[in-house]
């Protein structure tokens, strides 16, 4: 994506050109939208993706027409259609992969995660984030082994959980609880790690049971970034916006409707640490 956005004629390339035209300096446009100066200079140099917002904020203080804004987010929407295999993201290790997701969740305010098989990586502990990391390594033949500062990166990160100014949503089937991803002491702590998320005022967390009827079919994982929506694969991520990400939290609100919270998500939990072989 970085590649991308840097490309000539690209998405970065477009944006500075834009703010040069109307004679602002970075600072200038930062201050006139609210953001840090570091912000833009990220955009500029491709190392930051702009949300659909932050392109209109960017034409709106630039003076632009409606013609080039719907370019530029066109031009958005094309690059945020593009598929990243990890084979390619991960050539340079994990831990770059997960300063990434850093980046883009340091920048969101709502950030929504289904997940169908791993616990997701805001709340997982380093024992199971090394199982994880471990796993891509053989997946994907990857030449660079740095498990360890990839775990370290996304623990990093997990600090943001505590921002009441940030909105989450854990949104789990029960298997999740149940995939044995590591040996039972692990699986007892990061299930336990669960637990201290229920009740937390800035987190909703829930489970969708196994064994009831359900309206909508939970057909695979993603996560959601205000209007960016990410799905991975086994081969990779596709990143989506406008309508089809629109298609994604519809779908979201709709498995909410399925769930339990609360002391009745506690229970699946608290039921599924039992289970553990001892």
């Amino acid at each position: 994506m970085n590649e991308w956005l840097s490309r000539p004629g690209g998405l970065a390339g477009r944006l500075r050109d834009l703010r040069a035209q109307a004679g602002l300096t970075g600072k200038a446009l930062a201050d006139s939208t609210g953001w840090q100066a570091s912000k833009v200079s990220r955009i500029e140099h491709g190392q930051q993706t702009p949300a659909r917002a932050d392109i209109e904020a960017w034409a709106q203080t630039c003076g632009a027409d409606d013609e080039t804004t719907t370019a530029l987010l066109e031009l958005l929407d094309e690059g945020l259609g593009l598929r990243a295999t990890f084979r390619d993201r991960m050539r340079q290790g994990q831990e770059q992969v997960q300063r990434s997701y850093n980046e883009i969740i340091s920048a969101a305010a709502r950030i929504r995660y289904f997940e169908t098989a791993w616990i997701p990586g805001m709340l997982q502990t380093a024992g199971y984030a090394r199982r994880v990391f471990a796993e891509m390594v053989v997946l994907h033949d990857l030449a660079v082994d740095d498990v360890d500062a990839a775990v370290a990166t996304r623990l990093q990160r997990q600090q943001l959980l505590y921002d009441q100014a940030k909105q989450w949503e854990f949104l789990l089937a029960e298997p999740v609880l149940r995939w044995m991803l590591g040996p039972a002491d692990v699986m007892r702590g990061q299930l336990d790690r669960l637990q201290t998320v229920i009740g937390a005022p800035n987190i909703r967390f829930g489970i969708i049971p196994m064994g009831r009827e359900l309206a909508t079919t939970p057909q695979n994982a993603f996560q959601v970034y205000d209007d960016l929506v990410i799905v991975e694969t086994f081969l990779g991520e596709t990143f989506h916006t406008g309508p089809d990400a629109d298609t994604y939290c519809k779908a979201m609100d709709r498995l909410w409707d399925e769930a339990v919270s609360g002391e009745q998500a506690r229970e699946f939990i608290v039921n599924a640490i039992r289970a553990l072989p001892t």
